[in-house]
């Protein structure tokens, strides 16, 4: 009787243990970001919350550093459900729609306050139907940051960039910025853009702030103006093939992500900010525009969004019309 109350009791723990074991979901997350980089942990920190409050029942695997590819692919990953989540940046999201590009034509947003309120309050009902159209449920929009200019020479007016290479994002609105101001728009990666700059075959770059600072680019263009043209943000996903296998109770604690989007917002404008008072302190030209200086710079943009959505067509301009609704809902 003993051995077989020994065995019973074997069978009933192994039992319970793969219970456990199929209880507990774990998804990946793939994104280009370093571990170690303001949205690298930002990501493993929400990951962590959500095993806290699951009790492990649901785990987020954080897979940066481009591990699974660049951001093309990974969001190419998510589509098909390769990959559950994605955490990538407004370039990729053409692949999903050029109308996407809209997100990143200069000054879309009348101040960072109207910026912040639309990406949080409106744009996922907005931008929302593309993204289940082509396999993703947006969980929130990721801040990236706003757009510096890196120049070999003073750029504190647009007209210093005429007739020069510009780095530019592979985005429709960069290219039409960049015929905009005179300059040769040059679309390039992030990887391309310091060797570019150290050989001559651009003169100049727009990039967003933390990164463009994070990777040294002050260093091969010393004159960084504070232009702020465009606000640039991502999407975190999560592929609609893993979504839909999600119970209710797992659906709700991936809402950490979208609870946690103004949090990320706030730690990367904040990081602009202290990153650019570094560069002051170690003697780097950093021009703050004046408003006479920065009315330059906005005109250059004026009816640029208007013809981007024509040029995208109908879909285009129909979230261009919610997004300028989004915006007087939001004030300025």
């Amino acid at each position: 009787m003993k051995l077989k109350s020994f065995v019973a009791g074997i069978a009933l723990a192994a039992s319970l243990t793969s219970t456990a074991s199929q209880a507990e979901t774990v998804l990946k997350l793939g994104t280009v970001a370093p571990l170690s980089s303001p949205w690298g942990q930002w990501a493993q920190g929400v990951a962590d919350q959500i095993a806290e409050m699951s009790g492990g029942e649901l785990k987020i695997e954080v897979i940066g550093d481009a591990q699974l590819g660049d951001e093309q692919t990974i969001l190419r990953q998510g589509m098909k459900g390769r990959v559950d989540l994605v955490m990538v940046s407004n370039i990729p999201l053409s692949l999903i729609g050029q109308e996407l590009d809209l997100v990143s034509s200069p000054f879309l947003y009348d101040s960072t306050e109207q910026g912040s309120c639309v990406a949080f309050n409106h744009l996922s009902e907005i931008l929302g139907p593309s993204l289940q159209d082509s396999g993703l449920e947006p969980l929130t929009w990721m801040e990236v940051g706003n757009y510096l200019v890196f120049s070999q020479e003073p750029a504190r007016t647009p007209d210093a960039l005429e007739g020069q290479k510009v780095r530019v994002a592979a985005t429709t609105a960069d290219e039409l910025f960049a015929r905009r101001l005179g300059a040769v728009g040059v679309p390039m990666g992030t990887s391309d853009t310091i060797p570019a700059l150290q050989t001559g075959n651009v003169k100049a770059a727009f990039l967003p702030g933390v990164f463009g600072i994070a990777i040294g680019t002050h260093k091969v263009a010393p004159h960084v103006t504070v232009s702020n043209h465009t606000r640039l943000i991502g999407t975190v996903a999560v592929s609609g093939r893993s979504y839909k296998k999600l119970s209710d109770q797992e659906k709700e604690w991936l809402s950490a992500f979208t609870e946690g989007g103004t949090g990320l917002s706030a730690t990367i404008l904040g990081a602009e900010t202290a990153l650019l008072g570094q560069l002051e302190g170690a003697g780097v030209p950093v021009a703050h525009l004046t408003d006479e200086e920065a009315a330059a710079w906005r005109a250059a943009s004026d009816g640029l969004r208007e013809e981007l959505a024509e040029q995208l067509g109908p879909k285009a301009v129909s979230i261009l019309e919610q997004i300028e609704a989004a915006k007087q809902a939001c004030g300025s």
